[in-house]
């Protein structure tokens, strides 16, 4: 099923100019007007202001890097407005031991069709490998699925499962915290894959450690994405609070490595392949990661899926959540198929060799019942950032955020 990709659209963001973004701020930012379309052929990962970065670009280092050009296609907006627009935020309410209960009395996943189709979204990162080749194995087939994958931007994917414009998306445990905790209608209900989160500074910087980066501007993609969420805990165990010791700057996600490059931020905190294209170019190098220190994770990317699927079909937010884990242990079996998929039809802009170097990094033993036991301690730990609200319980927050499927995996 490799390189079929009728079930693919593109939702992208428009993106203006980088504004300096310091404190905790708003987790997401507002997006355009123009009305999600659907795409057929190749995705791009192309934004207007990564067209414009191309523009400007040594073509010696694109050739470094082994970069592949996305497809030329026009890219739609997914508005703040339209994406809200009579959906509304309620808190996700499942019913505690019954769902469980309910479950294992129902079909085993793979046992019959559930004959559902799904929107999931993805960003564009490597890590979201789990997913693709759910999608183009038949895995997701096998389980009565018929799954659309949807790019969205950094900003807006939170609000897109939470309002049921996506039936779920993949993405880091910390960086769900603040929408659950404000009313996202989402849940976690496993963890898929270890790594991809780097935080990096120029090949020459005086920089060596987390600990020199105070009063300091780091880059993000997105205020409150997987990455600022995550590296604020290092910043925490240097002894700096990152709401007021660090100065967080957006820019696409692209274009990251050339801000660095440009000395407009002095380190990067990102995902792959952003983050790793400077590092391979020799322009880059790597001071920590999530795959190592005091907080290292059993999971990094987790399964978010929309409270409302949940309570109302939670047999077919099981098979999702399972079709989605098989995914990642086909992943972990078979790198390089898993590279040429993600780059023939462009899920990332990079070249063959840095993704399937990229996925070797990380390791794929997907769970639900190991990643349910590090939600409440990960809460107490992130509350100490302050992006938490201060009356917030990490045991009722923990509640709110996992979602229980009666998985023995």
């Amino acid at each position: 099923m490799a390189g079929d990709n009728e079930n693919v659209r593109d939702q992208n963001e428009t993106t203006g100019t980088p504004g300096d973004v310091t404190g905790q701020g708003d987790a997401r930012n507002t997006a355009g007007e123009a009305t999600p379309e659907a795409v057929s052929g190749p995705v791009s990962a192309a934004t207007d202001g990564a067209s414009a970065a191309e523009e400007t670009s040594d073509p010696a280092d694109d050739e470094l890097v082994d970069l592949e050009t996305p497809a030329d296609l026009e890219v739609p907006t997914l508005s703040r407005r339209k994406l809200f627009a009579g959906a509304g935020i309620a808190a996700a309410v499942v019913a505690g031991g019954g769902l469980t209960a309910w479950l294992t009395t129902r079909r085993t996943p793979g046992s019959g069709p559930v004959n559902r189709a799904l929107k999931i979204g993805f960003g564009g990162g490597v890590c979201e490998a789990p997913l693709f080749a759910a999608v183009h194995q038949g895995i997701f087939d096998k389980h009565g699925l018929k799954v659309e994958v949807v790019k969205t931007g950094a900003d807006e994917i939170k609000d897109a499962v939470g309002a049921g414009k996506l039936d779920a998306a993949p993405g880091i445990f910390f960086s769900w915290l603040k929408p659950i905790e404000q009313g996202i209608d989402a849940k976690l209900a496993a963890g898929l894959h270890e790594g991809c989160l780097r935080l990096i500074v120029p090949t020459d910087s005086p920089i060596n450690s987390v600990a020199q980066l105070k009063g300091k501007a780091i880059g993000v993609a997105a205020i409150g994405d997987s990455a600022m969420s995550f590296f604020s805990l290092d910043l925490l165990d240097a002894g700096l609070h990152p709401s007021d010791d660090v100065e967080w700057r957006v820019f696409p996600g692209d274009q990251l490595g050339d801000a660095l490059a440009r000395g407009e931020i002095v380190a990067v905190a990102g995902s792959d392949p952003n983050a790793l294209i400077p590092q391979i170019g020799g322009k880059a190098r790597e001071i920590s990661s999530n795959q190592q220190g005091a907080n290292r994770e059993l999971f990094c990317c987790a399964t978010a899926v929309n409270g409302r699927l949940l309570r109302e079909d939670p047999e077919t937010a099981r098979a999702l959540v399972t079709a989605w884990a098989e995914g990642s242990r086909w992943v972990g079996a078979n790198l390089s198929a898993t590279a040429a998929l993600e780059v023939d039809n462009k899920y990332v802009a990079a070249g063959l060799p840095l993704v399937e170097s990229t996925l070797k990094t990380y390791g794929y033993n997907p769970s639900a019942i190991k990643f349910k036991p590090e939600i409440t301690p990960g809460i107490e730990k992130f509350a100490k950032t302050g992006y938490l609200d201060r009356k917030t319980d990490a045991r009722v927050l923990a509640d709110k955020v996992y979602a229980d499927l009666g998985l023995t995996w």
